[in-house]
């Protein structure tokens, strides 16, 4: 996936596709959000743990923690887990999913 915008139109097309065409309610509207303001624009990827999202949405971690599978399940962000290298759990991280980048991306015209 390539983009000749810049990448203040990328957030740009992710936070307009999020807020005006996504029928969510608006906790899991947050969370989007808060992904797509911390997507790197050239990679796509933000690689975010949940600690993030809360922070930057002003959301419960519990709140968060509830949402998240939800989203996953309808295919708005997607998880990759990191191994730890002290040998605890496997650090969770968040995105968005490339399909609900590319909606944002033709929409704003550019593929």
């Amino acid at each position: 996936m390539t983009s000749n915008l810049s990448p203040a139109q990328i957030r740009l097309a992710l936070w307009d596709t999020i807020s005006r065409d996504l029928t969510l309610p608006a906790q899991s509207k947050i969370i989007l959000l808060v992904i797509a303001n911390l997507t790197e624009p050239r990679s796509f990827k933000a690689r975010i743990p949940i600690s993030l999202i809360v922070v930057h949405g002003g959301l419960q971690e519990s709140d968060v923690s509830r949402l998240l599978p939800t989203l996953e399940a309808n295919r708005w962000v997607e998880k990759m887990l990191v191994p730890s290298s002290s040998g605890s759990p496997p650090v969770t991280l968040y995105n968005l999913t490339p399909p609900l980048i590319r909606t944002a991306l033709r929409r704003a015209g550019n593929c």
